[in-house]
């Protein structure tokens, strides 16, 4: 019996590992973007994203082979379009930060930068403090729909995995599978805040995070083979994704 449940938690383990390893990319991103002065992203909206995205990959996996025929999972992969907009967004804030700075640094003299950057760390403080609920599901959301987008090929792993498996193992997966994001989150925040590294993150985070949702982007709409799919689909008229 031990060694039964030994082995049902091993093969859980391996298996998100295996499934969710590209993630770490992702939760290193995202926390590098948290921990900008002033960004609208915090720490608890990167873990509470992770986790409604994976639970919402989770579910649409329970659902089984019915899922396919509903939404299939190379539809998934156009996500990575949204992805490379979220990027194009980060860019052209990065842009205009630094003609802002730019000007700012060309206009004001001296004694009165000091002020300046006063009431801009004030302004900062006071974003933070009237961020509103909609703000915080807007960063959740942002979160969640990269993480589905990332993992669109989970489902149909996981898929196969469940059909096979009794309801209890089910259980086992799901639990497993849920205490494991919380672990690698865990992981990437102390990466991201171990002292060398977070003072790099906050000096270099908001040229760095778009470059990567953009490159992020490409990858899944190349990886998930959407757009052969969608060609197939024309060609064909099945709604498939076999």
């Amino acid at each position: 019996m031990m060694i039964d449940i030994l082995k049902l938690g091993t093969k859980i383990v391996i298996t998100f590992i295996l499934t969710n390893i590209q993630d770490i990319v992702i939760l290193i991103n995202f926390f590098l973007q948290s921990s900008e002065k002033g960004s609208l992203l915090k720490t608890d909206h990167v873990v509470l994203g992770q986790y409604l995205g994976f639970s919402t990959l989770l579910m649409l996996s329970l659902l089984g082979y019915t899922i396919s025929y509903i939404l299939p999972v190379k539809l998934f992969g156009f996500l990575g379009f949204l992805i490379i907009i979220f990027g194009l967004n980060g860019l052209v804030e990065l842009i205009k930060n630094l003609r802002k700075q730019k000007k700012n640094t060309t206009e004001i003299l001296q004694n009165e930068q000091v002020e300046f950057i006063q009431l801009e760390s004030d302004d900062n403080i006071d974003l933070k403090e009237n961020q509103s609920f909609c703000d915080d599901l807007k960063q959740i959301v942002k979160v969640s729909v990269v993480t589905i987008a990332n993992g669109n090929d989970n489902i149909a792993i996981y898929v196969p995995i469940f059909v096979r498996s009794t309801s209890s193992q089910i259980i086992a997966y799901g639990l497993g599978f849920l205490f494991m994001v919380g672990v690698l989150c865990f992981i990437c925040y102390c990466f991201i805040h171990f002292p060398p590294i977070f003072k790099f993150a906050r000096k270099y985070a908001q040229f760095i995070s778009p470059f990567v949702f953009i490159a992020l982007g490409i990858y899944i709409l190349i990886d998930s083979g959407c757009f052969p799919w969608l060609i197939k689909v024309i060609q064909t008229g099945k709604w498939t994704i076999t």
